[in-house]
């Protein structure tokens, strides 16, 4: 009996703490004009971000939006260029690519690594070495799409989407074109079970707009 109860108040504080830490009210922002028409949770992210690696290396966050959110609900991710100048628009392309052929989680741990442990990856000809090294996509392939009329488009509204959000930081995220996440202030809240509050928030912050 005992043993049961000493359970029973290990669940309760537990759910206790947890309820106490997540308090959404400070970790999101409601923006003045609405993107309307747009996917439902937009993630946007640099290679050349280093809180955007930890977010993928540590936290898994990315993986973890697909495993725990509603599958009905569409997820786009945008590499943004505004950071490394020339670099940062390869890496966009290359992103664009990876998507295009469905390799996004092939390279996507690599091309951190490359940019910002090894910094083995520097102009365009290391990026498109290490994309066909993870990818085993032939030169011939690689080059059809990185010349094609379709990618160049995908660019275009790629920067003509981030423009439109009014963005100048990742790593970011856009959910219901409506509120949006900073990484930054998440980390001051949730410094415990940081994953999990995540993922919280995103699903809070999914259905006060459908309550709205």
């Amino acid at each position: 009996m005992k043993k049961k109860i000493i359970f029973l108040c290990i669940i309760l504080f537990s759910y206790t703490t947890f309820a106490l830490e997540f308090n959404p009210i400070k970790a999101y922002k409601i923006r003045k004009k609405n993107i309307f028409n747009s996917p439902e949770i937009i993630q946007f992210f640099s290679f050349l971000c280093p809180y955007c690696y930890d977010l993928e290396k540590t936290y898994n966050i990315r993986k973890l939006i697909r495993k725990k959110i509603n599958q009905n609900i569409k997820i786009k991710t945008y590499h943004v260029n505004f950071l490394g100048g020339e670099l940062g628009e390869i890496l966009t392309k290359t992103w664009i690519i990876a998507e295009q052929m469905g390799v996004e989680e092939k390279i996507i741990i690599p091309i951190f690594k490359g940019v910002q442990e090894s910094h083995t990856l520097n102009n365009i000809d290391d990026i498109r070495a290490i994309f066909l090294e993870k990818t085993g996509i032939s030169i011939r392939k690689y080059d059809q799409f990185w010349n094609s009329f379709l990618v160049k488009i995908l660019v275009q509204k790629n920067n003509k989407e981030i423009k439109k959000i009014d963005l100048n930081y990742v790593p970011a995220m856009l959910i219901n074109g409506k509120y949006t996440i900073k990484y930054s202030k998440l980390e001051t809240l949730f410094k415990n079970h940081f994953s999990k509050n995540y993922i919280e928030l995103i699903k809070f912050l999914l259905l006060k707009n459908n309550k709205n």
